[in-house]
């Protein structure tokens, strides 16, 4: 009986996994968001601001700076007062983008979108790090990943689709001459491109309707500072002092360049999905959103095996792996304008595919390994850090694809070739350098096990210890602090580096 009960999991606590669980619903309502200004968001700005969309990535690097600013203060305002003022920011950008066609002011609504919803994606490691218990954690990070990428492919099938049956309303055509003209925006002028505009509009609304959602739920968050921050006896135990000394060990600069080698990589294709589709390969606007839908499809299917990846290959194994079997698909996209116009919409929409599904699978396995090379109050400067790493270079790669690369149409096709490059390298660097860490997850999950084996003893024994000497008035107290302890080892990390 006593061996059997020490087999037992550990118990979770209630707050925890309540907090957990309204974060994913939360989670989900950004997930509608994201498939938005993902998809039909984008493909709207190019028609209102194309000078903008050019130097996107030079917007997305602002908002990367902001958000990494927000993220250096959470250990102290904790994750609830983001989480509300997140949204609202994110709906003030979206409602500037609404009224005005100004390329200062669609850019400044972008760089506030962008930060606003780009937020969410940053919290939630750092929450499910402190809330979810170690041998949860990548399943927890995949059940938050792929209920997000549930909404969003949703939204994202429905949302061109709704453009175009908007369009045909508002021009007064069918729904099959309406899908036609939306294949070639740059030929529509007039009173006709003015409603295919206005049709992109009504899914932007669409948009601000699920952040007012994500808001309210955000009120129902209870959380304590301890959540967010070590306590004094954590950080006496770690016995290291916060500062940006510790922060940067070589194992974290290591990390930074391989997830700046990937950053460069990923923005140079990833924003001009629905551009390279629709406006250079002439793919029509609904099917580029089945197109797109079916690529977040595969992002889902990836992270529910997440798990089983990380258990056959190892967390190293996992991310380098999959990511270089994406190079293969990259050069094939390179070269998308080859295929017949017949069957370039199937070909290139299964290349995608098996690359969304493939690049993606590894990312709640990163999201977990990479928290565990820092300890509780490193973690949101490590975030900050990263962010601000993605904000340097998204600034470079914007540099570059608004003045060299996408100066001519051909160019969205050629950045399937650096990309190819950027990923080849980062993860032969990886592999190489964070090989030790491939088990490194394994590891924690057994010494967690022995660490709760260790605490339900000692509070047997101190079980025992009141019923022997009931008489003495320490006792109580005693058992008291030992299972308060034991409550909130069971929802926070270890600050002891395995």
């Amino acid at each position: 009986m006593g061996d059997a009960a020490l087999q037992q999991p550990v118990a979770w606590n209630k707050r925890f996994k309540r907090n957990c669980y309204i974060y994913i619903i939360i989670y989900g309502f950004m997930g509608a968001v994201t498939g938005v200004t993902n998809n039909t968001y984008v493909s709207y700005l190019d028609l209102v601001s194309p000078k903008m969309v050019q130097g996107m990535n030079i917007y997305s690097a602002i908002s990367a700076i902001i958000m990494s600013l927000l993220l250096l203060y959470i250990h102290k305002v904790g994750y609830k007062k983001v989480l509300v003022i997140s949204p609202i920011v994110s709906i003030i950008g979206l409602g500037i983008s609404l009224f005005t066609y100004n390329d200062a002011a669609v850019a400044t609504a972008f760089v506030l979108m962008s930060a606003g919803v780009g937020m969410f994606d940053f919290v939630y490691p750092l929450m499910f790090t402190s809330y979810v218990p170690k041998e949860k954690r990548v399943t927890m990070m995949s059940r938050v990943m792929y209920v997000n990428l549930i909404t969003q492919a949703i939204v994202t099938f429905f949302g061109g689709k709704i453009v175009v049956w908007i369009f045909s309303k508002l021009h007064g055509v069918t729904y099959t001459v309406a899908s036609k003209l939306s294949a070639d925006a740059s030929k529509l002028s007039g009173q006709v491109l003015t409603d295919y505009i206005d049709s992109y509009k009504s899914v932007i609304y669409i948009a601000i309707a699920f952040t007012l959602c994500a808001l309210v739920f955000a009120f129902f968050l209870k959380e304590k500072p301890t959540d967010y921050r070590e306590t004094e006896s954590e950080r006496a135990e770690r016995k290291q002092k916060f500062n940006f000394k510790g922060l940067f060990t070589k194992t974290v600069v290591l990390w930074i360049v391989f997830l700046a080698l990937i950053r460069c990589g990923a923005l140079l294709v990833v924003p001009y999905f629905p551009i390279y589709l629709n406006n250079f390969l002439h793919i029509d606007r609904g099917v580029v959103s089945t197109i797109i839908t079916l690529q977040t499809v595969a992002m889902l299917i990836g992270y529910f095996f997440a798990p089983w990846l990380e258990k056959k290959l190892g967390s190293i194994n996992s991310i380098g792996i999959l990511t270089l079997l994406c190079v293969p698909l990259m050069l094939v996209m390179a070269n998308g304008a080859l295929i017949s116009p017949a069957n370039v919409a199937w070909i290139i929409g299964s290349i995608l595919f098996v690359r969304s599904g493939l690049a993606n699978a590894s990312m709640p396995i990163q999201q977990t390994i990479q928290m565990t090379f820092v300890s509780k109050d490193f973690r949101p400067a490590f975030s900050s850090v990263i962010t601000l790493m993605q904000a340097g270079v998204g600034i470079l790669v914007g540099l570059f694809t608004q003045f060299f690369l996408l100066k001519r149409p051909s160019g969205y096709a050629t950045a399937y070739y650096w990309t190819s490059g950027f990923y080849t390298v980062a993860c032969i660097m990886m592999m190489i350098c964070f090989h030790k860490y491939n088990r490194s997850l394994d590891h924690q999950k057994k010494g967690a096990k022995k660490d709760d084996e260790a605490s339900d003893k000692a509070d047997k024994k101190v079980a025992v210890d009141t019923t022997a000497n009931n008489v003495e008035t320490t006792a109580p107290s005693e058992a008291t602090d030992t299972q308060t302890t034991m409550s909130q080892s069971a929802g926070t990390d270890e600050t002891k580096k395995s």
